[in-house]
């Protein structure tokens, strides 16, 4: 018979939909983010309190008794319930205080300034910032993810409906291992990395060739290693020797380390920055946040130093 102190918290309930679904102690501690002890004890917690055993447990395997089986079916519905009430409270309180989604592939340096210039002078719009992989910009935008975003231009070549504005422009370097032998030249043309294998991003084809310079002056194509899907193992990559990378200038001030090397590379085009939106975007505060990059980035003190 079912007593008045009856547990039955949602994280009772949604401990043991986990075991029920995994069958093992350590696979749904895991899961779970907890001990399989602390689990374990939770678990008998919630028998007792039900005045029922939900599994048989040995050392072999664990499996749901008939009351088990029920209560599972029973559970999913109300966790569901739950998660639902859960995000149409966060959707109520976007709505009364909207968040603006600002991703970043990688930082440059008026990307900060931008970012609290838009606090001071945009009310009523809180501002998050979102770190995105090297080629998940334009769909982040397409897909809603985020409402506007700092990128690397070129974008993908492909048709795309947004809307792009220049921010920054610098020079590229060459990312090498500080034990590279060309770790001590102060600047390198581009037919000196013919031979190297270069660490590239999985994106579009025309925009990885841009970044690696493919085709070559001479009509050759750099070698090409592994694939690193952002700025951080991309620069772990190049520290630990396994290829090159032609980055942004910018790079050395962000993620300037010991192990690495910088190199101007003399006679390629610089790399450009460029906030991209939809010409139609659903959040207010967007053309307000594109208006202050604008002026942000137009600043004498902020000009980069390609423009």
């Amino acid at each position: 018979m079912i007593g008045m102190c009856m547990e039955l918290s949602l994280s009772s309930l949604r401990y043991f939909a986990v075991l029920a679904e995994e069958l093992h102690f350590g696979h749904a501690a895991e899961s779970l983010h907890i001990t399989a002890p602390s689990l374990s004890e939770r678990i008998t917690r919630l028998e007792a309190s039900l005045g029922v055993r939900l599994f048989v447990r040995n050392s072999r395997r664990v499996e749901l008794t008939d009351e088990g089986r029920e209560l599972q079916g029973l559970v999913g519905p109300v966790l569901h319930a739950h998660d639902d009430i859960v995000d149409w409270s966060a959707r109520l309180r976007e709505r009364a205080d909207p968040v603006l989604r600002v991703g970043i592939v990688a930082t440059v340096p008026v990307t900060t300034p931008i970012l609290a210039a838009a606090r001071e002078r945009i009310p009523g719009v809180r501002l998050a910032a979102r770190r995105l992989g090297f080629t998940e910009g334009v769909d982040a935008l397409l897909q809603g993810r985020v409402d506007v975003a700092f990128l690397p231009d070129p974008l993908p070549s492909r048709p795309t409906r947004l809307r792009k504005v220049r921010i920054w422009s610098e020079p590229r370097v060459l990312v090498v291992a500080s034990a590279h032998p060309l770790a001590g030249r102060r600047s390198v043309r581009i037919c000196e990395t013919n031979d190297e294998t270069f660490i590239v991003a999985p994106g579009p084809v025309d925009v990885v060739n841009w970044w690696v310079v493919d085709p070559r002056p001479d009509g050759s194509s750099p070698r090409r290693g592994t694939l690193a899907r952002s700025v951080e193992e991309m620069v772990e990559m190049c520290a630990a020797g396994l290829g090159v990378n032609i980055a942004a200038a910018s790079l050395a001030t962000y993620h300037s380390r010991p192990d690495l090397r910088f190199i101007p590379v003399e006679d390629i085009a610089p790399a450009q920055t460029v906030l991209v939106r939809l010409p139609a975007p659903a959040h207010p505060g967007v053309l307000a946040f594109e208006r202050v990059a604008r002026e942000v980035a137009a600043r004498p003190g902020a000009r980069s130093p390609d423009v």
